[in-house]
């Protein structure tokens, strides 16, 4: 669905006119899902998994007082469980915002609107970089709790 027609559904619920500049959405507030309810939360579920083994790998490691260098690797876990999340969020596929496609019922199809394609795109941007500064952040945290044993 293109900006244009996205801005006129939101505006026609509220009544208004889309030519109404006061209540256009902002490039920024726009929202272009490429992912069903159903993807969204297949993206959540494996958020939550990620984060929860990064986190039971630090328990261990904290609780056998192994060397801080290796709760590093944890980044990987972290990063992949808010990329997850945000991806939930956000209701953007980031592999299929590559792929130039959305999967909105059961069947992956080609997104032809570039407008739309663009809102994707930089969508699927935003979640990897949120998803890479939340990943660093729950690492760094992991890095500064004490070690044990």
């Amino acid at each position: 669905m293109s900006k244009m027609i996205q801005a006129e559904a939101i505006n026609s619920q509220s009544g208004q006119d889309a030519d109404t500049a006061s209540n256009f959405p902002s490039e920024e507030n726009m929202v272009c899902p490429n992912i069903s309810p159903a993807e969204r939360r297949k993206r959540l579920r494996f958020g939550i998994i990620s984060f929860a083994i990064g986190l039971v790998i630090l328990v261990v490691l904290v609780a056998l007082g192994a060397n801080r260098l290796w709760r590093l690797p944890l980044i990987l876990f972290f990063w992949g469980g808010a990329t997850g999340y945000f991806q939930w969020h956000d209701k953007t596929c980031v592999a299929l915002a590559r792929n130039n496609s959305r999967k909105l019922g059961d069947k992956e199809e080609m997104i032809e609107d570039p407008a739309e394609l663009a809102a994707v795109k930089a969508q699927a941007r935003q979640v990897q970089i949120k998803g890479f500064i939340a990943g660093v952040i729950c690492t760094l945290i992991a890095l500064f709790l004490p070690v044990m044993g």
